[in-house]
Formats: structure tokens, C-alpha cells, sequence
């Protein structure tokens, strides 16, 4: 089996409405072969009022939101190990007892191994969506440096893309100006500058909303 390529996931239950591919990374954690990330998605509608506006400006205080919530994974061989155990335990020179024997692997099928998470809302009112945060974990980041890790931009960026086409109606996103997977708030406004957000309000960045169209558009433009 290829791993490096989607393979897309029937999910047991009816929790996780979608399931995408997200990126190919090479991590050390898996020896640095080339493994696809895909992500599941659970979406449902929710009401809010007040608070909701606390962090994102909005001009509706209240109506209904749809949440977004986002796995990311990588698939992984489930394997099986049929050991067999000695009658009585056997004792090597400079080792400890050995009380039996690997007799077979097997592997039955694949498991969801999670390496992250993402939460987000879409406010159709307001046509805004809220990306309220999006990270891997430490298995498979650079934890040295938030700017310099490779797979978080393309883990925004494929997060981001869905969402565009999931709500075609949105017209800007925004998120919240600091997380605590960063060092420092310089650190994670940096990181986000790098993505096109700039400064909205006081704890909120965010951007116009361009889709792919919208930029080969702008680009003939250019050209003539």
C-alpha cells in the first residue's frame, strides 16, 4: 500500500460528515517516508449570541453559525503479533529471560493515527469565517520554530482551501492573534503574517477571502 497517496475513509459513524486529503510530509517520526495527512471533518449547526463577537468583530450579535471541526491524520498499518510463549522461560548470557517467540505478523487493516487539530466557524450573516485554530503536534512539527516548520502553512493552507469551497459565499476569514503552540505572540503573528493575515481588531487578524478563480482572473488582468 501506498501511503504517501489519499486514500479516502468510510468513517464508522456518521460523526464525520468529510474526509480530504491534506498534504504529503516527511517525518521522522515515520523515518522521514513520505506519508499523506488527510483530515476528517465534523460540521454542525449552532446557535450564538453575545459572546460570539467578543474576539471577531461581527455586525450580527446573533443567528446561527455552522462549526467546524477537523482532524488531521495519518493512516497506519494495524498490525498483529502472534507470539508464542516457552514452557519455561530461557535465560541468554548478559540478557534477561526470554519467555517467548514472535510466531507470525499479520496486518488487518489501517488505523487513524491523529496529528492534530482544527476548529473553525462560518458566519453566513456576516459571510466571515472564524478559523479559530489549526496546528499539528509535536510528533510531526518543528518545535524549534513555528515560523520555520514546513507543514504548518501547507496544513492552513489545504484547511482553508476546503473551507473556501465548503461556504462559496464567505468573504473574509479571520482568527484570533496569538495560540499557545507558539513561543511568543510575535512568534504566531509572524507565522500568521506569512499566511496574509494582518491585524483586524484588537486580538483578531484576517484577510479577504481570493479564490483560485479570482486570482487567474486578477492575473490576465496583470498580463495585458
Amino acid at each position: 500500500m501506498n501511503l504517501a497517496t489519499y486514500t479516502p475513509i468510510a468513517h464508522d459513524d456518521d460523526y464525520w460528515t468529510h474526509d480530504i486529503p491534506l498534504f504529503i510530509g516527511k517525518f521522522p517520526y515515520y523515518r522521514n517516508d513520505p506519508r499523506m495527512v488527510q483530515g476528517r471533518i465534523h460540521t454542525a449547526k449552532e446557535s450564538y449570541f453575545g459572546a460570539a463577537s467578543e474576539i471577531i468583530p461581527l455586525k450580527n450579535k446573533k443567528g446561527s453559525c455552522i462549526y467546524i471541526m477537523m482532524h488531521p491524520y495519518i493512516l497506519e498499518p494495524e498490525v498483529y503479533v502472534n507470539i508464542g510463549l516457552y514452557k519455561k522461560p530461557k535465560q541468554y548470557a548478559d540478557q534477561d529471560e526470554t519467555i517467548g517467540e514472535v510466531l507470525s505478523t499479520q496486518v488487518k487493516g489501517m488505523r487513524q493515527h491523529r496529528v492534530g487539530n482544527a476548529q473553525a466557524w462560518y458566519y453566513p450573516q456576516d459571510k466571515v469565517i472564524v478559523l479559530w485554530e489549526c496546528f499539528l503536534d509535536s510528533q510531526v512539527r518543528n518545535i524549534k520554530s513555528l515560523t520555520d516548520d514546513m507543514y504548518m502553512p501547507k496544513l492552513w493552507s489545504s484547511f482553508e482551501q476546503w473551507l473556501y469551497k465548503q461556504f462559496p459565499e464567505a468573504t473574509h476569514i479571520a482568527t484570533p492573534f496569538n495560540d499557545p503552540i507558539a513561543k511568543s505572540i510575535e512568534e504566531y503573528q509572524t507565522f500568521l503574517r506569512t499566511l496574509g493575515y494582518t491585524p483586524i481588531a484588537q486580538a483578531a487578524f484576517g484577510k479577504k477571502i481570493t479564490r483560485e478563480t479570482e486570482k487567474r482572473a486578477e492575473q490576465r488582468s496583470n498580463a495585458v
